[in-house]
């Protein structure tokens, strides 16, 4: 078990084998078969064995609103970023698709951290320091949460951040949500330095190739379907020859391997979302077109294609780790520039870089709706939207 912990919590389940945790556990692998149906019957075990005790530490007794929140989220952070945790988390979105019942067990345990941040935030609502509505304080906890560990960020191929990189986060999560941008100064992203991802890759040679635009694209299509319903290590070259009608070895000569193809197409996925332009009508003010935004923004993100690219770099964030990082600066460029167009209407400074983050951490939900196989209805969407837009605009402190 422990062995499995080091290898399934450290490189996730698709990457890691069993003869890998046989040998560091020193048994065969069958000695792992006579105790465990499966690999996933093994890892289904390791995680649930993991989900101990709680995630923050308990909430200050401090008379002061921001201190207190701002020490239950620096808490919950250095939670979240601890190896067992990261590992652990990782692992809710990766097993969404195979092992429904395992990631509802593992979003339980992340809400413990949140129930923390909900009890203050009931607290602080009696008090009348904040506005709390009834029911609405987990929401709240989350969302908090969320901007104080920047929601996928560091899961899509950016580095865990640094003690002094999570108090600064922390700090800018707990002013955004307690007022707002108005309790943000001017910083450096202007809505002209706002941009979309970068292409992955070098350009296609077809010329190499000696294929016509239309196989091309059916390959590259063959390709990207194959990788996003089985992943990297269980996508088979056979199939995605057999429904693109391309040979194995004009795919080698092209890319020059599994990877290098992957690199290529799902390079493509990540351009082409990172283009998606979000138009925001200009009428209704200022808090009804970030509100459009924001559901504008869910809407993308909620789409099956990108809630599937979303968990397949994830999973392969660290083989690919530059793919990953271009998704999420794609995702963020996006919503960045409409949304510096509405802060500069409202009167507030251009938005820093992380405060555009923090945009699409509230727009999106952080990591919500990629631990949920569940359909998202209109009315769900309307009032999260109107729920982020309202934070990020005014915050919650009265």
């Amino acid at each position: 078990m422990s062995a499995a912990a080091r290898h399934f919590l450290h490189d996730g389940f698709e990457r890691t084998s069993l003869d890998r945790i046989a040998a560091d556990a020193k048994v065969s692998k069958q000695a792992i078969y006579a105790s465990f149906r499966d690999k996933e019957d093994l890892f289904d075990q390791v995680v649930r064995a993991n989900l101990t005790g709680k995630l923050a530490a308990a909430v200050p007794g401090r008379a002061d609103a921001h201190a207190a929140l701002e020490a239950v989220a620096m808490s919950l952070s250095g939670s979240l970023f601890a190896p067992r945790n990261f590992g652990l988390f990782r692992a809710n979105i990766l097993a969404m698709q195979r092992m429904p019942g395992l990631s509802a067990a593992i979003r339980d345990y992340r809400r413990t951290a949140s129930s923390e941040i909900a009890c203050l935030l009931e607290a602080l609502a009696v008090q009348g320091r904040i506005d709390c509505p009834a029911g609405q304080s987990m929401d709240l906890a989350t969302r908090l949460g969320g901007l104080a560990v920047e929601g996928t960020r560091h899961f899509l191929g950016h580095p865990p951040p640094s003690p002094p990189q999570r108090r600064a986060q922390v700090r800018l999560a707990v002013d955004l949500f307690l007022h707002g941008l108005a309790a943000v100064a001017a910083g450096d992203c202007s809505p002209a330095r706002v941009r979309s991802a970068p292409r992955p890759g070098a350009p296609v040679d077809r010329s190499r190739l000696r294929l016509s635009r239309e196989r091309f694209a059916a390959l590259c299509d063959a390709a990207a379907d194959e990788f996003l319903a089985h992943g990297f290590d269980a996508a088979s070259l056979g199939r995605i020859t057999t429904d693109s009608g391309i040979a194995r070895a004009t795919i080698y000569r092209q890319f020059g391997s599994k990877a290098g193809l992957f690199e290529h197409v799902i390079g493509r996925e990540v351009v082409a979302a990172a283009r998606v332009d979000i138009a925001v009508p200009r009428a209704g003010g200022p808090s009804r077109q970030l509100q459009r935004l924001c559901r504008a923004a869910l809407d993308l993100h909620l789409e099956p294609r990108s809630i599937r690219l979303h968990q397949l770099l994830v999973q392969e964030s660290a083989r690919f780790p530059v793919l990953a990082r271009s998704f999420y600066d794609g995702q963020v460029a996006r919503i960045g520039r409409p949304f510096a167009r509405i802060a500069a209407a409202a009167g507030f400074p251009a938005p820093q870089a992380a405060v555009v983050r923090a945009c699409h951490t509230l727009a999106t939900f952080g990591v919500r709706y990629l631990v949920t196989s569940r359909e998202v209805p209109a009315g769900e969407r309307d009032a999260v939207s109107a729920q982020a837009a309202s934070i990020m605009l005014r915050g919650v402190k009265r």
